[in-house]
């Protein structure tokens, strides 16, 4: 007779997938093993292959809770009714956040697709390619004059791009809350953008509710894709 799961099955999952990406984006998933993952959790690694059976699962299955919890949260504010200009806030103030408190699983996301076998690389790109699009179809509404061509994407992969780094740098304990960094990044991308109306590049405080920014820092330092890249440990 087969025997069935424990309540606390979904807690202890995620408690291992929470494990994983702490693990995989401090030292990276190839340079990592399952017994890595178990010392974080307080667990056996045999605990840990009863839930996931090879590391590479592990990997994916955090990368697919992360990429569906944003692509939800894209998907409810581009059927909002707000302005274009609004619902872009909305998601770069959504994708800050995120990176503010899931800091970990961007960056395992960012770098270590390329483990993934070639199926489970697929659905992920393809969640990726659709979170890209979602955002292109804002940009377009934006500024009609970069619907045609590619161009509406590739202004979408360019905010991705600045995005992205911020996992690299930001630290929400800075001088920055991450609202702050938001309306930073959504005046610099809307300027280049040529948005008639555009922010200016400083808000005084009391503008249009918004806070008070400073000039940003530049910031420097290499990311952890510097590290070693061999063969993944399992």
């Amino acid at each position: 007779m087969p025997r069935g799961r424990a309540e606390d099955y979904g807690a202890k999952r995620q408690e291992i997938l929470d494990a994983a990406a702490a693990v995989f984006a401090r030292t990276g998933y190839a340079n990592s093993n399952m017994l890595d993952v178990a010392r974080v959790c307080g667990a056996s690694k045999s605990m840990l292959y009863h839930y996931f059976p090879r590391k590479e699962g592990v990997l994916f299955e955090l990368m697919l809770e992360h990429v569906s919890a944003v692509r939800r949260s894209i998907e409810d504010l581009v059927a909002g009714t707000a302005s274009a200009e609004e619902r872009l806030r909305g998601f770069v103030r959504m994708w800050i956040a995120k990176s503010a408190s899931a800091r970990s699983r961007h960056a395992v996301l960012m770098y270590d697709l390329k483990f993934l076998p070639p199926r489970q690389k697929r659905a992920i790109a393809e969640a990726r390619r659709d979170l890209v699009e979602q955002v292109a179809g804002i940009v377009g509404e934006l500024n009609p004059r970069v619907q045609s061509g590619d161009w509406a994407r590739t202004y979408a992969l360019l905010l991705f791009g600045m995005l992205n780094w911020t996992d690299v740098w930001y630290r929400s304990t800075g001088p920055y809350s991450p609202v702050d960094l938001a309306e930073q990044v959504l005046r610099v991308f809307l300027r280049g953008l040529g948005v008639d109306g555009a922010a200016t590049a400083v808000v005084r405080s009391g503008e249009e509710g918004r806070p008070r920014l400073q000039p940003t820092r530049a910031a420097a330092g290499g990311g952890r894709d510097s590290r070693s890249r061999g063969t993944a440990r399992r």
